[in-house]
């Protein structure tokens, strides 16, 4: 901007201050010394100054950092200066202290002859469209981020509005009925904890599944809901609050409080806590499809690891099993006993009582595992009426009362009960980790265990 006097006759501080008083824009002029001569209503109330109290005080005391002062007087406000149509920021503070980014814009005002007579500057309040810009920017970083987890990303987003909004306690909550559920939380003094439950009546964010929409209070004490009981309970005297959608159910809230008022929530604050509630929605739906993709995974390897008939490990899954147990015995030097079952005369039973008999005698025998096994203990179908059972870090002792106890449970069986005269019972072979083993050899040894076992009258155990 640059003026010339000749346009205005009679030009001095006086016919400025008329000139710019009713422009919107904060208008500051000043001396060729950097004298304030003119402030404009706009720039009083940006600025918190009366026409008097700023009246010739030196344009320092509107920047937040001297150093911004001296190096925009050696770039633009001295006596040699000429007009720039650029823009630029930088920080003011207000009488009360208050800083704030001022886009700014100006220059000289000269002489027909060229001469440096005033400078103008006007100043627009950027603080929220750059504190919205760094807070998206922000959100963004946290929302793409693959190293944080669902639950550091609310923690996150919850921490990034704290700063935003200038609230100190950041709630995520879940509403059921009239249940507010507090999922996860930021407080000044940890007095919030997940799991902690309310009244939903008894919290500002009534109003919000109320209204459906945002809502906020900037100093509850001097409202219309100076007695709601969130204030007489808790003294919150400031509100920011947004529903949260998980695809498209209302889920819950995420809100912004403080027991200390706060400026009035502008536009920008409303579309902000928007976002906000709208990305934690999609981190929540983000979330419960995750879940269920790791359930139908675990039921898919379930599926494939697991013999439909007994419930048990099948082949492949108890082969691997073994494999990795080998592995870990031999390169820790740990103990490790393998065991091979078989049902006595089970053709028998399936000749006589039918299949439906020994698939019944199959999937107790499973119950029965399920039931009696030790944490630890391995067992799988291996084929047919044969099972292994591996036992990591256990030595024979250990492993015939174990199976003693299972023999025990297969003779009083429940599916002998439907079938008169069926009686079961099971030959076993044992065999402890050699020095030298691999999955064929010490089952080879095991399963020739069994057959001594068998050919000794059945319904014991062998062992080497």
């Amino acid at each position: 901007m640059e003026m010339i006097a000749e346009e205005l006759p009679g030009l001095d501080a006086r016919t400025l201050a008329q000139i710019f008083e009713h422009i919107e824009t904060a208008t500051v002029v000043a001396t060729i010394e950097r004298k304030i001569v003119c402030m404009n209503a706009a720039a009083r109330s940006l600025f918190r100054y009366s026409a008097e109290e700023i009246y010739l005080q030196s344009t320092e005391v509107l920047y937040a950092d001297k150093a911004d002062f001296i190096a925009l007087g050696k770039q633009r406000f001295h006596a040699d200066a000429n007009c720039t149509e650029e823009p630029y920021v930088v920080s003011y503070v207000s009488a009360a202290g208050d800083v704030f980014q001022g886009q700014t814009s100006g220059g000289p005002i000269k002489s027909s002859q060229g001469d440096t007579l005033f400078f103008v500057a006007m100043i627009q309040d950027e603080s929220a469209r750059i504190a919205a810009e760094e807070t998206l920017n922000r959100l963004h970083s946290i929302t793409s981020s693959r190293q944080l987890t669902f639950k550091e990303r609310i923690q996150a987003i919850l921490e990034l509005g704290t700063v935003h909004f200038g609230l100190p306690i950041g709630i995520f909550s879940q509403i059921s009925g009239d249940q507010y559920v507090i999922q996860q939380a930021v407080h000044p003094d940890d007095a919030l904890e997940e799991g902690m439950k309310f009244d939903l009546g008894i919290t500002y964010c009534s109003h919000v599944y109320q209204a459906d929409d945002v809502q906020g209070f900037s100093h509850v004490s001097e409202s219309a809901i100076a007695t709601h009981p969130c204030f007489e309970n808790f003294g919150l005297e400031a509100y920011l609050g947004a529903p949260v959608f998980v695809d498209g159910e209302r889920y819950g809230t995420l809100n912004f409080s403080s027991v200390c008022p706060t400026r009035a929530f502008i536009r920008q604050d409303i579309e902000i806590i928007r976002l906000l509630a709208e990305w934690v929605g999609h981190e929540v739906a983000r979330e419960h499809d995750l879940q269920a993709l790791e359930r139908a995974h675990y039921q898919m390897e379930e599926l494939a690891n697991t013999d439909k008939l007994t419930g048990l490990a099948n082949r492949n899954c108890i082969e691997k099993a073994l494999q990795d147990q080998l592995v870990y015995a031999t390169k820790y030097q740990r103990s490790m006993v393998v065991a091979v079952l078989d049902f006595d005369h089970f053709k028998t039973i399936n000749d006589r009582f039918g299949h439906q008999a020994g698939d019944e005698v199959l999937r107790c025998f499973g119950q029965l595992v399920s039931r009696l096994g030790r944490k630890g203990d391995f067992y799988g179908r291996w084929g047919g009426e044969e099972f292994i059972a591996l036992f990591p870090d256990t030595d024979m002792s250990g492993v015939f009362i174990a199976l003693e106890r299972l023999m025990d449970n297969v003779r009083v069986a429940e599916p002998i009960d439907h079938y008169d005269g069926l009686k079961l019972s099971l030959s076993i072979g044992v065999t402890s980790l050699r020095d030298g083993d691999d999955p064929e050899s010490i089952v080879r040894r095991a399963d020739r265990l069994l057959y001594q076992a068998k050919a000794s009258g059945r319904d014991q155990i062998q062992h080497d």
